[in-house]
Formats: structure tokens, C-alpha cells, sequence
């Protein structure tokens, strides 16, 4: 969509053009993935994840992918989540900014994982073939909510406050 391009655009002050990764053409299962290749060492990564819902959300990694895995790597403030498309949940597509800069960065998972492929913040990737197991939280003292509940990925949270959603399509940019 383009409007949705031209707003991470504004947000990123990048141009939206050169696809890294996509999940409907790349591999991302467990052993054969080439998802990691592709983003590490690269730096102003747009994840943008399209549902089975027809929402579209991601994060925005401002900082450089490092090779290093199953730690929380810290990111910096240009770092935020979104929600482009929330199904008239939201009245527009609206940025959170990152509050904690550690717990809102990444975690990378090895390639050999079983179920993870990376986390983004409040944002947890699982493998293609464990895609059914994606999750999102909405941790108040990672990002900046504005105080809405399932602002981000727009699940019912369980009581656990874990949101489970499956990936459609992932973008990386």
C-alpha cells in the first residue's frame, strides 16, 4: 500500500525500496533459513509482519544486526514499533516509541533453533514451520502504547498478556 510505504518513510526518514528478506519467497525454517545472512550486519531494518487478520505491524531496528545470539542486544532511540494496518482498531497508523533501550532491542536466534527466529522488541518470530507460536506483548516500560490495550499486534491477551498471532508475510527492508 503505498500510503503505508510513504508513512514509514516520514517515520524513518529512509526510502522503503530494497527488500532483504521476504517470507514468501526466502526460507525461514529451522536448520535452512537464510533470514539471519540476510540481515546481519545491516543496520535501518524495517520488519514489517503481515497477518492472517489482514493486520500489518513491525519495528524498526535503527542499530546494526550483530552476529551474536540468544542475548537481548540493545538498540537506540531512532528504534520504534508500528502499526500500520489495525482493521479500524486504530484511527491511523501510529509509531511506539522505544522506553527501554536493552528489552526493546532485539534478540537474534541461531539458525539450528528449533522455534525462534528473532524477537523485535515486544515482537516474537517463530520459524515457518512453528509460525502458529508468533507472539507479541505490550510491555509499557519497553514502548510508548499512548496507553492502548492490543494497540500493537491486536490480539486478546491471555492471562499471561502473551498475544498470539501467525505471520502471513514478513517484510524485511
Amino acid at each position: 500500500n503505498y500510503h503505508q510505504i510513504r508513512q514509514l518513510e516520514e517515520w524513518t526518514s529512509l526510502k522503503c525500496s530494497d527488500i532483504v528478506f521476504d517470507s514468501d519467497v526466502d526460507d525461514w525454517s529451522e536448520n535452512t533459513s537464510v533470514f539471519n545472512e540476510r540481515i546481519i550486519g545491516k543496520k535501518q531494518l524495517v520488519f514489517l509482519i503481515e497477518d492472517e487478520d489482514g493486520e500489518k505491524f513491525g519495528y524498526y531496528l535503527n542499530t546494526e544486526v550483530i552476529e551474536k545470539y540468544n542475548d537481548w542486544i540493545s538498540s537506540d532511540n531512532k528504534s520504534f514499533e508500528f502499526n500500520l494496518q489495525s482493521n479500524g482498531r486504530l484511527q491511523q497508523p501510529m509509531k511506539f516509541e522505544i522506553k527501554h533501550l536493552e528489552k526493546g532491542g532485539y534478540r537474534l536466534y541461531e539458525k539450528s533453533w528449533i522455534g525462534n527466529l528473532i524477537a523485535l522488541g515486544d515482537i516474537g518470530l517463530k520459524k515457518e514451520n512453528n509460525k502458529y507460536g508468533s507472539i507479541c506483548w505490550q510491555f509499557e516500560d519497553r514502548f510508548d502504547y499512548h496507553g492502548i490495550e492490543n494497540a500493537l499486534c491486536g490480539k486478546e491477551p491471555n492471562d499471561d498478556g502473551e498475544m498470539f498471532f501467525t505471520p502471513k508475510r514478513i517484510l524485511v527492508n
